[in-house]
Formats: structure tokens, C-alpha cells, sequence
């Protein structure tokens, strides 16, 4: 082999290895369409960090950062981090290594999915804590799944604590434990306040796809505080400081899907959210009132707290051909619009983020600085 055939071979070698980063590349210089995110998916489906079977923007970028810092994948194939820190309720040795938390596999409650992780803010004072669920419609997913996302490092550098949480797939049980689950996690937060050094009165909460869902619940939910309940976790309030949720539908109803997507076929997810063996069932009125409470924009009151919301998508590609798969459509920030329309008539602050109007690199962090590291007068929620 000459020296000019081995130089070639080289080169070829070199772009062969750096096309991948390239095409991740794109993403991160622009907004590319769902149908180039799908074909990133297909190409590198790693990057889909919630396992969800749908590539965002944020996946993909924080796709390329690991790429580019060398680091495999958080998630293995059934959706775990492989991890050396998760020992029950033990604090963990953090080695200057964000992805290790203080506190691992806590236990909230007492289901096996009941499960949390907790990363402290250094700091001496009482912090503001960050609660993030993972996505999976309600079916998959890992809390393990937060730790190639930006917003943890990003939240631990300004002070702002960070907890991951588990909660109930709707295998495990319909709606409406999984939200149940959720509101518990934020009520648990607050018990050890305390002993975790954390701020009671300074909570969000945030998530992806399904997870985004559940932390609009919990946001807009009325207080789920039961002042008579033997059990002190119960007893203390769900209510939240901000929520940043990311992808999170506003509607949960065949209906609002109809109206707002202009689709009539829904996945099988949303059927076995609410029990359903069919989407003839989930239609029907006997499972309309449960439908319902599980919509998150149906709660929105003038006391609701402040909200960063990010989907995917413009406008104006919706509606969808009535018969689009769940995919298509389930992030779009279609089933956003309605919750900001609702929020403006309201007169309560409402970030709204999109393909064509992204938000900036460190917009999430600056909205939750602006509403947990601002001065108040109380710490007692």
C-alpha cells in the first residue's frame, strides 16, 4: 500500500467516524423539522433519552454534548443507567461527578416504582429544589433517564437542588396513581426538608412527554394537602413554586386531541392510562369524568404558579391527517396552545417555546433563578 493510498484510507476513516457527530451537528445550529429528528432517531436511537420512541430538539443536543465529551449513553436497553450509587436511602460520595447523587433509590411510598434520587446544591442555606419526572407514556421510563440533561448540572451551579423521581406505570396502575405519585414525591420533598437542607416554600417541578404531563398536573392541580391524615406526608401541601415542563400535553380528552390535533386515532398508551381496553372505552361516559381530572388545563385558576413551556413543532403544520400515529403529534405544541391562551386570560406569567420561537440556551435555568432564588419572606409552605 503507497503512501498516498494509506493517507486516503485515513481521511475516509476520520469522515466515516465524524459523519454521526455532523448529522447531530445540524441540530444543534438549527431547528430541523420532526422528519429530520426522525431520521436522526433511526440513525442514532440513543438519543432518545426518554425512550418514548420521539426525538426532541433538547434529546438531540444533549445527544451531541455526550458525543462530544466522550460519554456513552445514560440509558441501556431496558431503560436503567448502569450506576454504582444506587444503594437504598444511603448517601452517595459525589467524586466531583454530578451524575452520582447524594441520596439514591430513596423510597417515597410503597410501591417498587416509588423510588427517588436527590442531588444537593453546596451551599450552607436551605436550597430550592428541582422535582423532574422522566417521559415513556406512562408505560416506560427511568429516572435514571435526567442524567444527560442539562438542566441538572445547570440547576446544582446556582444553587437550585435536583430530585429525579420514579413513579407508577399505568401497568402497575391507572389513573390516577401515576399523578398521585407525583404530588407525593413533591409532599415527601417537603417532610425532609429538613434533613436534606432544602427550602420547603422553593419547589418546581418539571419533565419530559409524559412526565411534563404529570408536573402540569401537579402545578395546576388544587392542593392535595389532607390536614386530617395520620401519615405527615399527607398531610403537607403539593402545591409548587414554577414548573418548566417540556412536550407536555394541556388535554387528555379524545376530544381536546380531536380539536387541537384533528386526530381521531389514539395510541394505546393513552387507553391504558385511564384502564381502557379500547379507545371505544376510553370514549365512553362512564370514563369521561376520569378523563378529565387527569387534563391538566380543566385546573387552571388565577392562583396557579408561573410556567416554561417548550414542544415540538410550528402552528401551522397542525391539524394532522385525522389517522397520524400518536408519535406525529403527542409532543406538538398544538396540545400547548389552548394552556397559554388560558394562562394569558388569566394574567399569569406563561413562557411558550416552539420550533420557530426556541428558547435560548440558558432560558429554562434564567426562569427557574427568577422564581426560586428570589428573596421571600416565609419558608414555611
Amino acid at each position: 500500500m503507497n503512501k498516498t493510498t494509506r493517507h486516503s484510507l485515513v481521511a475516509i476513516t476520520v469522515a466515516l467516524l465524524l459523519a454521526p457527530l455532523a448529522a447531530i451537528h445540524a441540530a444543534e445550529r438549527a431547528n430541523p423539522s420532526p422528519e429530520q429528528l426522525e431520521r436522526y432517531l433511526r440513525r442514532f436511537p440513543d438519543a432518545d433519552l426518554d425512550k418514548d420512541g420521539k426525538l426532541t430538539l433538547e434529546e438531540a443536543r444533549s445527544y451531541l454534548r455526550r458525543r462530544k465529551s466522550g460519554e456513552s449513553p445514560a440509558p441501556t436497553a431496558n431503560g436503567r443507567a448502569p450506576s454504582a450509587t444506587a444503594r437504598p436511602s444511603k448517601q452517595s460520595k459525589r467524586d466531583g461527578d454530578s451524575r452520582n447523587p447524594d441520596f439514591a433509590e430513596v423510597s417515597y411510598g410503597p410501591h417498587e416504582r416509588n423510588t427517588l434520587d436527590l442531588w444537593r446544591a453546596k451551599t450552607d442555606r436551605p436550597t430550592p429544589v428541582l422535582v423532574f419526572f422522566h417521559g415513556g407514556s406512562f408505560k416506560a421510563g427511568d429516572k435514571s433517564n435526567v442524567l444527560t440533561r442539562p438542566i441538572l448540572e445547570e440547576c446544582l451551579k446556582v444553587g437550585i437542588s435536583f430530585v429525579s423521581a420514579n413513579y407508577r406505570f399505568s401497568s402497575d396502575a391507572p389513573f390516577p396513581a401515576p399523578m398521585h405519585d407525583g404530588a407525593r414525591v413533591v409532599q415527601f420533598v417537603r417532610f425532609k426538608a429538613k434533613q436534606w437542607n432544602i427550602d420547603p416554600a422553593r419547589i418546581a417541578v418539571s419533565g419530559t412527554s409524559a412526565g411534563a404531563t404529570l408536573a402540569l398536573w401537579i402545578a395546576l392541580h388544587n392542593d392535595l394537602a389532607d390536614a386530617s391524615s395520620k401519615d405527615p406526608v399527607s398531610r403537607l401541601s403539593t402545591r409548587v413554586t414554577c414548573a418548566s415542563p417540556h412536550s407536555g400535553t394541556a388535554g387528555l380528552e379524545p376530544a381536546y386531541f380531536q380539536k387541537q390535533a384533528g386526530v381521531s386515532k389514539l395510541g394505546a398508551a393513552l387507553c391504558q392510562l385511564f384502564g381502557a381496553a379500547s379507545q371505544a372505552e376510553l370514549e365512553a361516559p362512564e370514563k369521561s369524568a376520569l378523563v378529565r381530572e387527569a387534563s391538566p388545563l380543566l385546573h387552571a385558576t388565577p392562583d396557579d404558579p408561573p410556567l416554561f413551556l417548550t414542544y415540538a413543532g410550528d402552528p401551522s403544520e397542525a391539524p394532522f391527517t385525522s389517522e397520524s400515529a400518536q408519535k406525529a403529534w403527542i409532543h406538538h405544541v398544538c396540545l400547548g396552545l389552548p394552556l397559554k391562551a388560558r394562562y394569558d386570560e388569566l394574567g399569569i406569567e406563561c413562557e411558550f417555546h416552539y420550533a420557530s420561537k426556541p428558547p435560548a440556551a440558558d432560558a429554562e435555568i434564567a426562569f427557574l433563578k427568577k422564581h426560586l432564588l428570589k428573596e421571600i419572606k416565609t419558608t414555611t409552605p
